[in-house]
């Protein structure tokens, strides 16, 4: 693939002492930053085994029962109810208040769950923990719960609890009785305390991170060494860009000092492809100030990786302040700057080939169709190569998941041959718009992918 780019590049199989020494300071760096993630995932597995033990505690503090009150006043039971049904706030704040929404009277419209949110109406008829009086069963026996929580309809025990019948499982039919089958035994239905066990588990089970592996050696499409690429970050307006970085970025003292300068900022975003943001500050200074090892910052948020790749190389958070004045990292940001332009120039000459050039390079790191979706680059190449029309993207995103998915498998993206035949519908199909001949099985882009 990429024969005709290829042929412009003398191979160079010697890596250069500056070359090993940046790999080498990268390689530390990385380490820091994988000791750091270690230590946080250590964290993880303890909190998630506290979530496992929490789930178990409440089946068994759940089949035990023998009065509402008894289940509602056992903080660690109701903070499994809170979290499991979304009512996590009201748990670390107003514990009353939801012990009242729970065992609110549903048939009274001024009870707490009828006068609340729409969340804690749902939490109280999860549970009708409010129903009032006792339960007969078809066959008129009074329900009896004995000392180990069991429901019992033959006699013995002391009397249960209406609103302990929807934990306990039991089938309730329209007249308000509980069922019988036809060994007079109760009849039961489904398991309430494994699905809210289950609920809280996944609520609150956190993923471990991923450590940072080296970073591939692969050149992406064509030969940084080539001749072409060599003549064209000697052009003067690429040296005098360059040229500006280099000797104000050494005199940065503070992010602050560098978000001042926009020619600095707009070089740093060109990049990492992110020109388009370069009036954005506010929200890439928040970026580069996310801690990565937290799931939850903005950087992790954003589906698109470009974002969370120059807050890891900027490493605002570890070190307080932009760790761009290296003359490592300065070399890194000016390298891919050139690179970005160089592929930009690719593009004003053919269309579709700085495009694909991204794909290749970016796509065996895909693991969900919506990362497709969220970038913008992945995108075009994967929606043009099959032929789906750009109004998919007034739909809900659940529904271009699903319309993708039916033509795109990302597990095959392992597979570099599976994206090169991407790539190669895509360039014929985009040619295909250009010039508007359909169903061409060559063409001047694709002899560059040849």
């Amino acid at each position: 693939m990429f024969k005709k780019l290829q042929k412009l590049a003398e191979q160079n199989t010697a890596k250069s002492a500056d070359a090993a020494r940046n790999d080498e300071i990268n390689a530390a760096m990385r380490d820091v930053r994988n000791s750091s993630t270690r230590v946080r995932n250590a964290q993880i597995k303890t909190d998630n085994a506290q979530v496992v033990n929490d789930a178990l505690y409440f089946r068994n503090r759940a089949a035990t029962a023998q009065t509402v009150d008894e289940l509602l006043n056992d903080d660690r039971a109701l903070k499994v109810i809170a979290r499991a049904t979304g009512l996590g706030d009201l748990y670390l704040f107003n514990r009353d208040r939801l012990r009242d929404v729970l065992k609110s009277d549903l048939n009274d419209p001024n009870s707490a769950a009828r006068q609340g949110s729409v969340k804690e109406l749902e939490a109280a008829r999860k549970f009708d923990f409010g129903r009032a009086g006792g339960v007969l069963d078809a066959n008129g026996n009074a329900l009896t719960i004995d000392g180990q929580g069991v429901v019992r309809n033959d006699g013995t025990g002391n009397p249960f609890e209406a609103g302990l019948s929807k934990l306990k499982n039991l089938v309730i039919t329209n007249s308000g009785t509980a069922g019988v089958g036809g060994d007079g035994a109760l009849l039961k239905l489904g398991d309430l305390a494994k699905t809210v066990a289950d609920d809280f588990t996944r609520v609150n089970t956190r993923a471990l991170l991923a450590e940072e592996q080296a970073p591939s050696k692969a050149s992406g499409g064509y030969d940084l060494d080539s001749p072409e690429f060599q003549r064209f970050r000697s052009r003067t307006d690429i040296q005098r860009e360059v040229d500006y970085y280099k000797e104000n970025i050494k005199n940065i003292k503070s992010t602050e000092d560098f978000f001042s300068d926009s020619r600095l900022v707009r070089f740093a975003l060109t990049a990492y492809d992110l020109e388009s943001e370069a009036l954005n500050k506010g929200k890439i200074r928040k970026i580069l100030e996310s801690d990565l090892s937290d799931q939850n910052s903005l950087a992790n948020r954003f589906q698109d990786p470009r974002f969370k790749q120059m807050a890891e190389d900027f490493n605002v958070f570890m070190f307080k302040e932009l760790n761009i004045k290296s003359t490592a990292m300065v070399d890194k940001i000016v390298g891919k700057y050139e690179q970005v332009k160089y592929e930009q120039s690719l593009d004003e000459a053919a269309p579709g080939v700085r495009a694909a050039l991204e794909f290749s390079r970016r796509a065996k790191d895909v693991t969900k169709t919506v990362q497709l979706l969220g970038d913008s680059v992945l995108r075009e190449v994967i929606t043009v190569a099959n032929n789906i029309p750009k109004e998919l993207a007034i739909q809900e995103v659940s529904s271009q998941v699903t319309a993708l998915e039916r033509k795109v498998d990302v597990k095959k993206f392992s597979d570099s041959g599976e994206i090169d035949r991407i790539v190669q519908r895509y360039l014929i199909n985009k040619e295909s718009q250009s010039s508007g001949i359909a169903g061409g099985k060559g063409g001047y882009l694709l002899g560059l992918f040849g």
